[in-house]
């Protein structure tokens, strides 16, 4: 692995579910949420050796049951056609099964509705 690369991952706060939740939650919970998602995800992330190149971000798609666990596989939105963005795509959803089930989804006391689809942005920084 380039250790360049680091692991930045947001849950794409104006994509979860079917509304800009995270510009209505004002107590920020949903925010503690997201940070608490990207800990555990972050930690098993492996993105792959890039070699120079530098591809765009990469948007997954999770859909989450109540516990926390996957409720299906994890899919990419928009699947790259570069070798390199393929490559760091895979790496994404292994990271995401590999870490499911999740926490803090357990803990988390922002309602499930809102929490229950969510796209997730695995960006390499360089």
């Amino acid at each position: 692995m380039n250790v360049a690369i680091r692991a930045v991952f947001f849950a794409a706060a104006l994509s979860v579910g079917s509304g800009s939740v995270a510009l209505a939650d004002t107590k920020g919970e949903f925010a503690v949420l997201v940070e608490a998602l990207h800990n555990e995800i972050a930690g098993c992330w492996m993105p792959p050796d890039m070699r120079g190149a530098k591809p765009g971000p990469v948007i997954i798609k999770v859909r989450l049951k109540r516990d926390g666990s996957l409720a299906a596989r994890p899919t990419v939105e928009n699947p790259p056609k570069a070798k390199e963005a393929k490559l760091l795509a895979a790496s994404a959803v292994r990271a995401v099964e590999r870490c499911a089930p999740f926490r803090s989804m357990k803990r988390t006391r922002v309602p499930y509705e809102r929490w229950r689809e969510l796209k997730l942005n695995f960006a390499p920084m360089f």
